[in-house]
């Protein structure tokens, strides 16, 4: 049971991080910022909510995928998803 429960704390973790990500993207991308990633900066020209969809449904997947194979790469995971986050609040604290 605390196996499970600690995956799925990392994956609810690594799910509330990319929801962060996504906020903080549009809104540093509403204030002049590029996106870096060619293929998301790509779904933000066809509409913010294209890129929502898109972030969410790619990164559910694929963290969800990991949750069940190889849980311990969740933390890693989170760590970067941290480390981008943190790279977006400097943002925020600047614009």
């Amino acid at each position: 049971m605390y196996g499970w429960l600690k995956r799925g704390s990392w994956l609810a973790l690594c799910h509330v991080l990319n929801f962060l990500d996504a906020t903080l993207t549009l809104y540093a991308t509403s204030r002049g910022v590029e996106e870096a990633n060619p293929i998301m900066a790509w779904t933000l020209e066809v509409s913010p909510l294209f890129f929502v969809v898109v972030k969410f449904t790619v990164f559910g997947v694929a963290i969800d995928f990991l949750a069940r194979k190889r849980p311990t790469y969740l933390v890693p995971v989170a760590a970067l998803f941290g480390l981008v986050v943190a790279w977006h609040i400097t943002f925020w604290t600047l614009l």
